[in-house]
C-alpha cells in the first residue's frame, strides 16, 4: 500500500495553532471481504455441512461460531487459509479450509454519535492503533488493534463538533474504553458503524476527517462519504 504524508496547520479551539499530520491511503487494500454463510446439508447424508462463499469460491470453515450458523447469512469476513483440504459430499468433493480471525454481520445497528460542546469529558481515550479505515456504502469500517484480553472493551464513533476554522470540517473520532484492563494479548478487531447521521441536507456527499486516536492532534485519513 502507498501512503502519502504532509502536513498542516489548524487552529486549535482555543486559538493556538498545532502542526498536524496527514496520512492518506491510496489504495483501497484491506483484508475483510463481503461473503455469504451457506449451508449445504450435514456432511453425514452426503452434504458439505457450513461453507463461506466468497464471490464464487467456497470454503470450508473450521471455526464458524454457532450464531453466525444462518442460512444466507451476509457478513464481512477476515480469514487466513489453512493447509487442510475439506472433503465431502458422495462424489468427494474438496474445498479449501480457512480459520475465521474475525466476522461480523454485514447489517450494523450502530451508529456516529454526536458530540455536542459540554460531552468532552464524555470521551474514552484509553489507547489503542488504528490500522485500517474504509467506508463501505451508508458504512463505516475499522480495523483497530490493542492490548488486553481481560475485560471488554467497548469503541464508539463521534462526530466532534465544529471548531474554529471556515468552514470547519468534518471530523470523526473514535474513542476506546478499556475498563481498567491491564492484560497484554495484543488484539485486533474490525468495527462497523453507519454514516447516516453526518448526512448533510440537500448534498449526496460528506467528506470528513478520520482522527488517529489517541493522538488528537493527528489524523488517519480523509475519506469522502457519499449517498
Amino acid at each position: 500500500m502507498k501512503v502519502i504524508f504532509f502536513t498542516a496547520v489548524l487552529a486549535l479551539f482555543a486559538g493556538g495553532c498545532l502542526q498536524v499530520e496527514y496520512r492518506f491511503d491510496v489504495s483501497e487494500d484491506h483484508n475483510l471481504y463481503e461473503a455469504e454463510v451457506i449451508y449445504t446439508g450435514a456432511p453425514e447424508v452426503d452434504g458439505c455441512g457450513w461453507q463461506i462463499r466468497v464471490d464464487d469460491k467456497f470454503y470450508h470453515p473450521e471455526n464458524l461460531a454457532e450464531g453466525f450458523k444462518v442460512e444466507n447469512l451476509p457478513v464481512m469476513i477476515e480469514f487466513i487459509e489453512t493447509r487442510d483440504i475439506f472433503k465431502c459430499g458422495r462424489g468427494g468433493a474438496s474445498f479449501k479450509t480457512i480459520r475465521i480471525l474475525q466476522i461480523e454481520n454485514k447489517k450494523t445497528n450502530k451508529e456516529v454519535a454526536i458530540l455536542q460542546e459540554n460531552q468532552w469529558n464524555e470521551l474514552k481515550m484509553d489507547r489503542f492503533r488504528m490500522d485500517s479505515v474504509y467506508v463501505d456504502g451508508d458504512t463505516i469500517r475499522l480495523k483497530v488493534s490493542y492490548s488486553g484480553g481481560c475485560r471488554d472493551h467497548l469503541f464508539k464513533l463521534w462526530k466532534l463538533p465544529p471548531n474554529a476554522l471556515v468552514p470547519p470540517p468534518v471530523e470523526l473520532l473514535l474513542d476506546h474504553d478499556a475498563h481498567g484492563d491491564m492484560c497484554e494479548a495484543w488484539l485486533t478487531k474490525w468495527l462497523a458503524y453507519s454514516l447516516k447521521p453526518i448526512r448533510v441536507t440537500g448534498k449526496h456527499e460528506v467528506t470528513f476527517l478520520m482522527r488517529g486516536s489517541p493522538e488528537m492532534s493527528a489524523y488517519f485519513g480523509k475519506f469522502v462519504y457519499k449517498y
